[in-house]
């Protein structure tokens, strides 16, 4: 997923939590609308309209700032956050004391104060623990005075009082632990598009270097070759030169090798025959071959003949890292070691050369070496684990891939 594509998830999260808090704000008003008229007060009827009107006003303008804008969206500051629900508090807490002290003989009030379990309801929708346990404060503060003011005139005891307020805390707290787990699971989805991206970034980039990297192998090593054969042929047809001839056969015969070793690179035909346990096994024999090396090779826990859908990249994990420990390492002693334990497959090479001292794989890369790197893109956007551990005694790495069997 690209850069504009993750920007596009996260701005539907926040557009559902914006829809979110306008059907909350929505039902809150038909709610209080409803009691005015159907427990309609007395006293002060339209002074309680005209603040139903204005609290209207002020969900219309959030809403218009919130769903109308072309910029990508983005949540509201925690305090502006905050003053929008303050405003749901305050008009359930004026419409609540004007009832109750106009018409303290009437349930106008008694109805109206329910509207105030709405409000952390929609302090979740925020998705802010700060924001949700900030107004649990005003919540309870207005529960309580409006349960005063109420009290007073219907003598109504206090212990029913302070139960409906445990759960309007309970509520809140609810609320807050609520906001703090959905937030959490926005970040931990941010983050995880954010590998994606980034992954997606590094594998398009290292493909193209590799197509370099490959590009230049071939006219640095193969053509060259070839062009020097073709000099020293025209040599010895002037000349009959045996050097000559003998520098063609040189030439022709790396040419050879390299273009072999490049071929196996683009399509190792061991592996599509025999599958990814001898073609380490290849590996290893051609390795101790080319450079005088001891190799301790350990298959066993591999099943011969076995095809997964991860072969092709654990076999370039092993020709890669083999590559290294010959040009780079110095070393004396390979270990190799292949497995598969519960649809896992663990890939550990250790040798004991000099060691690469403190990997920073972002700095090999700018510098031209791509060749770790590369591998362990390739490794973890399978969902695998590369680790590295070198010090002067010689370099570790375990790459740790999830199979599935192929057929």
């Amino acid at each position: 997923m690209s850069a504009p594509g993750l920007v596009s998830v996260l701005q539907r999260y926040v557009l559902a939590e914006f829809r979110l808090q306008l059907a909350l704000r929505l039902v809150l008003a038909a709610f209080l609308g409803a009691t005015l008229l159907i427990e309609r007060p007395q006293h002060r009827f339209w002074l309680c309209i005209l603040i139903l009107a204005v609290y209207l006003g002020i969900v219309a303008v959030w809403a218009a700032w919130a769903f109308t804008r072309k910029r990508p969206r983005e949540r509201l500051s925690p305090p502006a956050a905050f003053a929008v629900l303050l405003a749901d508090v305050t008009v359930v807490g004026a419409l609540t004391a004007i009832t109750g002290i106009a018409s303290p003989q009437e349930w106008t009030s008694n109805v109206l104060l329910q509207g105030l379990f709405i409000i952390p309801i929609i302090a979740a929708a925020q998705l802010s623990a700060r924001v949700s346990a900030a107004m649990a404060v005003p919540t309870l503060l207005s529960f309580v005075i409006a349960n005063w003011l109420n009290q007073a005139a219907n003598e109504e005891p206090w212990p029913p009082i302070f139960l409906h307020a445990t759960v309007l805390v309970a509520l809140a707290g609810g609320s807050v632990v609520l906001s703090y787990i959905q937030r959490s699971r926005i970040r931990t989805i941010r983050k995880l598009l954010e590998q994606r991206t980034r992954l997606l970034d590094e594998m398009v980039g290292l493909e193209t270097r590799e197509q370099t990297e490959l590009s230049e192998r071939l006219h640095d090593g193969a053509l060259q070759s070839v062009l020097a054969a073709r000099y020293d042929l025209a040599a010895i047809r002037a000349a009959g030169s045996s050097e000559a001839l003998d520098r063609m056969d040189s030439a022709l015969t790396d040419s050879v090798h390299l273009l072999r070793d490049v071929v196996r690179e683009l399509h190792p035909e061991v592996l599509d025959r025999s599958g990814l346990r001898a073609a380490i096994e290849q590996l290893a024999h051609s390795m101790a071959e080319r450079a005088d090396l001891t190799v301790d090779l350990d298959v066993d826990g591999w099943p011969g003949g076995l095809r997964t859908d991860a072969d092709r990249i654990l076999f370039g994990c092993a020709r890669e890292i083999t590559n290294n420990v010959v040009k780079h390492a110095h070393a004396g002693t390979v270990q190799i070691s292949l497995d598969l334990t519960n649809n896992k497959a663990r890939l550990h090479i250790r040798d004991d050369g000099v060691g690469m001292g403190d990997v920073d794989l972002a700095k090999v890369v700018e510098e031209g070496h791509i060749g770790l790197a590369s591998i362990r893109t390739k490794v973890l956007a399978a969902d695998g684990d590369f680790d590295i551990d070198s010090d002067s005694t010689g370099t570790e790495m375990t790459v740790t891939v999830p199979v599935r069997h192929a057929p």
